[in-house]
C-alpha cells in the first residue's frame, strides 16, 4: 500500500514538473517572439563620391546637311554614275535624262528666234521708208504710226524667242544631273530606264550627307526637362548597334518650337556628335543623357534614406536636429489646394511632379476632413486633365505647372538609429531624425550640403524577419498536448 501511494504521489510531481517546464518555456518564447517583432533597419554608412545629375532624351541621329537631290525636268532615267555609299564631289555627273525631247524644243527655239530676226528686219526696212516718205509729205500720218508700231512688235517677238530659246537650253542642261555638294551618297531612289515626272513636285533621286564625320542628334527633352538642358552641356548616348559603347556630344541648339505628340509636349535639343570612325549612320536611334550639373567627390546618401518614413510604432527620439523652433504648417490660400497644407512638392514657390511616396506621405499626414477636402481636388483635376484642360499639382486657373529645377538647397529629414540605455541598464535602439540640407541627384544618391559628416549612419529602409510574415510554433508544444498558441 505504501509503494502505491509513493507511486502515485511520484506521478504527480513528475506531471507537475512537466507542466512547470511547459509553462516556463512558452513564456521564454513567447518573450524571444516579442522581441524578435521590433523592426530590423537597414543603414548606409555616409561617404563621398562623384554625382552627375542628367536629363533622358531619345533622338534620331543624322547628318549635319543632308540634300535631297531631284530633278526640274520629266523623261527617262537612262544613265546612273553614282549608288549607295558613293563619294562624290560638287559637280559632279550623277545621272542622266534622255535629252531627246530637250533637243528638239532647242532646234525649235533656235529656228524661232531666226524667224523672229527675219521679221524685225523687214519692219525695220518699212519703217525707213515710211519715215523718209512721211518727210516728203507723200503718206498720211496713220500709216508712218502703224510702221513704227510693226517694228517695236517685231522686237519684242524677238525677245520672246530669244527667252524660249534659253529656257530650252536650261532644260536640255537640267536632263544632266550634278551633285550640289562634297559627300556621300546615303539614298537612291531611281534605276535605269525609271521615268520620272516633275509636272507637279520634284522628285527626289538621291539623298546625299555632306560629311559624316561631323553628325547631329535631335533629341526630343521633356518640357519638365527642358528648363535645365541649355547649350554646351556634355551629352553621353549609346545606340542600339554598339550597346557597349558610350558615345558623346554636347549640346549646340535648344529649340524653342514645340512638338506635340498626343497631347505630350518636348522640345528639340541639337546635340553635335563627332564621328570620325564612321561608326554612327544616318537613322540610328540614340538614347541621350544630357548631363544637367555634376559634383564630384561631394558627401553623399542614397535616395532610399530621403523615403523612409518609421514603420507605426517605431520609437522616435524627439524632434529634428534643426534649429529653432519648428515651423508651423504653411496653409495654401490659392488654387485647387486652398485651405490645405502646402504639400512638400509646391513649398518654398516650388513646383515639380510629386512621386508616388510624396503623395501617400502628404495624405497620410491631413486630418480626415482635409483628407476628403484633398481627394476632391484630385479628382476634380483629374477630370480637367481628361478633357484636355491641363491642371495637376495645384495650379491655379487650370494651368499645369511646369516641373523647375530648385534654385537653392532643399530641406529633407533622414532618420539615423541611436541607442539609449533604459533604467535596467538595457540597450534600446530607437531612430533620430535629422534634417539635412540637400542639393542634386543623379536617381540613387543624393549630395548632402549640411547635417551630416563622413561616417555617419542613415536608415534606408527595413529588414523583413520571418517573424513578419509568419511566427514559428512553440517548440515546447501546448501544455494540453495540443499546438502550440499564437
Amino acid at each position: 500500500m505504501t509503494d502505491k501511494k509513493r507511486f502515485s504521489w511520484g506521478k504527480w510531481l513528475l506531471i507537475l514538473l512537466l507542466l512547470a517546464g511547459a509553462g516556463g518555456g512558452g513564456w521564454w518564447w513567447n518573450s524571444k517572439r516579442g522581441k524578435d517583432d521590433a523592426p530590423e533597419f537597414k543603414t548606409v554608412v555616409v561617404a563621398r563620391g562623384d554625382i552627375t545629375q542628367s536629363v533622358t532624351a531619345n533622338g534620331q541621329i543624322n547628318a549635319v546637311k543632308n540634300v535631297a537631290v531631284g530633278t526640274q525636268v520629266s523623261g527617262i532615267i537612262t544613265e546612273i554614275k553614282v549608288d549607295f555609299n558613293s563619294r562624290v564631289t560638287n559637280g559632279q555627273v550623277i545621272a542622266q535624262i534622255d535629252p531627246s525631247t530637250y533637243d528638239q524644243n532647242l532646234t525649235q527655239a533656235q529656228a524661232e528666234v531666226a524667224n523672229a530676226k527675219a521679221g524685225e528686219f523687214l519692219a525695220e526696212i518699212n519703217f525707213k521708208r515710211a519715215r523718209e516718205l512721211w518727210d516728203a509729205k507723200l503718206i498720211p500720218r496713220a500709216d508712218y504710226d502703224k510702221a513704227d508700231a510693226d517694228l517695236q512688235q517685231a522686237k519684242a517677238a524677238l525677245q520672246t524667242k530669244e527667252a524660249g530659246l534659253k529656257r530650252a537650253r536650261v532644260d536640255l542642261e537640267r536632263a544632266t544631273i550634278y551633285s550640289p555638294i562634297d559627300g556621300m551618297v546615303i539614298s537612291r531612289n531611281v534605276d535605269v530606264g525609271q521615268t520620272v515626272a516633275a509636272s507637279f513636285s520634284t522628285p527626289t533621286l538621291f539623298s546625299i550627307a555632306n560629311d559624316l564625320r561631323n553628325m547631329r542628334i535631335e533629341a526630343m527633352v521633356s518640357e519638365a526637362d527642358v528648363g535645365g538642358v541649355i547649350e554646351g552641356q556634355s551629352v553621353n548616348f549609346t545606340v542600339d548597334a554598339f550597346p557597349g559603347r558610350q558615345f558623346k556630344g554636347e549640346v549646340s541648339q535648344v529649340r524653342f518650337a514645340p512638338i506635340t505628340n498626343q497631347n505630350v509636349v518636348n522640345y528639340i535639343s541639337v546635340v553635335d556628335v563627332n564621328n570620325a570612325d564612321l561608326k554612327l549612320r544616318p537613322g540610328m536611334t540614340a538614347n541621350t543623357s544630357i548631363i544637367t550639373a555634376q559634383r564630384p567627390g561631394v558627401l553623399r546618401i542614397p535616395n532610399a534614406a530621403l523615403r523612409f518614413r518609421p514603420p507605426p510604432g517605431t520609437i522616435v527620439a524627439g524632434e529634428t536636429n534643426a534649429p529653432g523652433e519648428k515651423p508651423k504648417q504653411e496653409i495654401a490660400t490659392s488654387g485647387p489646394f486652398a485651405g490645405l497644407p502646402v504639400p512638400p512638392w509646391q513649398a518654398k514657390g516650388e513646383r515639380r511632379r510629386p512621386t508616388d511616396e510624396e503623395r501617400a506621405s502628404y495624405e497620410s499626414s491631413l486630418t480626415p476632413e482635409q483628407k476628403q477636402k484633398y481627394q476632391e481636388a484630385m479628382s476634380a483635376m483629374r477630370a480637367r486633365f481628361a478633357q484636355g484642360e491641363g491642371g495637376s499639382g495645384g495650379s491655379a486657373g487650370g494651368e499645369r505647372p511646369k516641373r523647375a529645377e530648385p534654385t537653392g538647397p532643399r530641406s529633407q529629414t533622414i532618420y539615423v538609429t541611436e541607442k539609449e540605455v533604459t533604467a535596467t541598464g538595457a540597450e534600446k535602439m530607437m531612430l533620430k531624425p535629422m534634417e539635412v540640407k540637400v542639393g542634386i541627384s543623379d536617381g540613387t544618391h543624393t549630395e548632402v550640403l549640411e547635417g551630416l559628416k563622413e561616417g555617419d549612419v542613415v536608415v534606408v529602409g527595413t529588414v523583413s524577419t520571418a517573424t513578419s510574415a509568419a511566427a514559428p510554433a512553440n517548440p515546447f508544444g501546448s501544455p494540453f498536448g495540443g499546438p502550440g498558441r499564437r
